[in-house]
């Protein structure tokens, strides 16, 4: 194993520390403790975010397959981001707050672009989906020793600053490795004029929405993914939320809950990793989203009819193991339906990740708290998109398994 890939797959633990440390638990926290406060006030900003990362996401692929390289960028965006992740925790007021919060937001989803499109770089179709698998077992594996240490300290700091200064500081060493060890396949072009770039790049971006028409298959796997990330990104990101007001759990159960799922998730995503390769990406995804989709509905079963709460223990564990599959199998199916442009492609793998998770935190407030139904008919509106999503999957994958065979 090269130093290219180990570096690609230790940067997923400073991904999936923000993902799970700041936005799905410490997050929350802070914002449930301020008085006034609703899920709108952790829905709306991510709505501002991810409108500048839908926005941005499509030009910055296309823009690295014009320069040929991606680490200045994505070192820069790593930068940003732990910068505004300590400053999330020292700011004494609610909007100081969701603005570093936002602009975290931001450089992170942004860096995940160019490192998703990495993938290629470091993995041979052979070993594309134990390499994914890799990645997603060591982020959930760090985010574990981050959540269990910074839970320590955060029992005596209300506002969980040292929570967000330890997730910055892993955060930044779990980036450096891939800026200082990885091995692009292509350098940057330092005799290419500005100009000449932005305009090669916006006739890439034209060209390839031109020819989705011709690309069903890609086409089809965009809409399968919009839909099943509503559910997956939104359910992420208010899972503490649900579990401390519909739940009724304290804050110490809904942190072990999560600690708990995390547990699974890593035996999981290398499981998943070792399925993708056997069986192909196509056949792997569709088989997690409808794990998503059955969990989906055990959430929304549970308050509704009246369920013990502690079933919340055990359904944690199960999404586990399904949690980090998601990614060990999306990722190697576009590079495969994907041979050149793959920065681009990214791109718009980024974006609609990001409307979706638009959609989602716009849709979770707008029914939980401004139409009034409350949480769980916002699980219910989750896991309608997971079974659009795994319809599309179905179909898809019935009449046109010939273009996602297993790795040879």
């Amino acid at each position: 194993m090269n130093k290219s890939v180990v570096s690609w797959a230790l940067y997923d633990v400073a991904n999936t520390v923000f993902n799970l440390g700041v936005v799905g638990l410490f997050l929350p926290l802070s914002i449930n403790e301020r008085q006034g406060t609703t899920d709108a006030d952790l829905g709306f900003p991510i709505v501002v975010s991810m409108v500048v990362v839908l926005v941005a996401s499509p030009f910055l692929g296309a823009l690295t397959d014009q320069l040929k390289g991606r680490m200045r960028t994505f070192t820069l965006l790593n930068i940003v981001a732990t910068i505004s992740i300590i400053l999330i925790g020292f700011s004494g007021t609610i909007m100081g707050t969701l603005t570093f919060f936002s602009t975290a937001f931001v450089s992170v989803y942004l860096a995940e672009l160019l490192y998703n499109s990495m993938l290629k770089d470091a993995s041979t179709p052979k070993n594309r989906g134990k390499i994914g698998g890799l990645g997603i077992g060591l982020g959930y594996t760090g985010s574990l020793v981050v959540l269990i240490v910074a839970l320590q300290y955060s029992e005596y700091n209300s506002n969980y600053s040292s929570a967000f200064l330890g997730i910055a500081v892993i955060y930044i060493l779990a980036a450096l490795p891939l800026t200082i060890f990885f091995d692009e396949k292509h350098q940057v072009d330092t005799r290419l004029k500005t100009d000449i770039v932005l305009s090669a790049t916006w006739i890439q971006i034209k060209r390839r929405w031109n020819q989705f028409k011709q690309t069903p298959a890609l086409l089809k796997y965009f809409i399968a993914r919009y839909f099943y990330m509503v559910a997956v990104t939104t359910s992420s990101t208010f899972a503490v939320l649900y579990g401390l007001k519909t739940m009724s759990f304290t804050e110490r159960e809904v942190e072990l809950v999560l600690i708990l799922g995390t547990v699974f998730a890593i035996p999981g995503a290398m499981l998943w990793g070792y399925i993708v390769d056997k069986i192909g990406p196509a056949y792997a995804l569709k088989w997690n989203i409808l794990g998503w989709s059955l969990m989906l509905a055990a959430a929304f079963s549970i308050p509704t009819m009246n369920l013990s709460n502690q079933l919340w223990w055990p359904l944690s564990a199960i999404l586990g193991l399904f949690f980090g599959g998601l990614w060990a199998a999306d990722r190697p199916l576009l590079i495969q339906l994907s041979p050149s442009n793959l920065g681009e492609m990214f791109g718009i793998y980024g974006a609609v990740s990001r409307l979706s998770f638009l959609t989602g935190a716009f849709v979770w407030p707008l029914i939980a708290v401004t139409m009034g139904l409350g949480q769980p008919a916002a699980v219910f509106f989750l896991l309608c998109c997971s079974l659009v999503g795994l319809a599309v999957l179905i179909v898809w994958v019935v009449s046109e398994d010939r273009l996602c065979p297993p790795s040879q």
